[in-house]
């Protein structure tokens, strides 16, 4: 039996504030959701950089900030995803397969205060474990920008 999940960020608020600040646009959607769109910049392993743009489609909050539509695709301005080496092996698929995975479609956003899935922290693509960690941060960074942490008393004062 698996220990009880306690609720939170699994990454560090300065990485999240960054995330937050560089690549994330929350624009409102005509229904009262929020689409969402976050810029992720990293490498591959030969050391090519990648941009990757992530959406998330989110349900208006009386509904619960359900995960309605989500999409993974290169950013327009990069090609560094054609010198991954999955991006070779498999003759190009790989973005399907990146496209393909829904993680927590359906679920409200603050269901990833206690998703813990298997995640390798490589800045490419290539493993499904690194692929759920690029959306872990996208959920994170996005729930984080909707639900800031409180000031502290001291900060407030500043």
């Amino acid at each position: 039996m698996n220990p009880p999940t306690t609720p939170g960020y699994t990454l560090t608020p300065t990485a999240l504030e960054r995330w937050r600040d560089k690549g994330l646009t929350l624009e409102p959607a005509a229904d009262g959701g929020i689409e969402a769109t976050f810029r992720f910049e990293g490498s591959t392993c030969g050391g090519v950089p990648l941009a990757m743009i992530y959406r998330v489609s989110l349900s208006p909050e009386a509904d619960g900030r359900r995960i309605r539509a989500l999409d993974c695709a290169p950013a327009p301005d990069n090609d560094g995803h054609e010198s991954m080496c999955s991006f070779y092996h498999t003759n190009g698929r790989i973005l399907e397969f990146a496209a393909a995975e829904k993680s927590l479609l359906g679920e409200p956003l603050d269901a990833v205060l206690t998703w813990r899935p298997k995640i390798v922290s490589a800045a490419c693509l290539c493993a499904p474990q690194s692929r759920t960690h690029k959306w872990t941060a996208v959920f994170q960074t996005i729930h984080f920008a909707l639900h800031p942490p409180a000031l502290t008393a001291a900060a407030a004062e500043v």
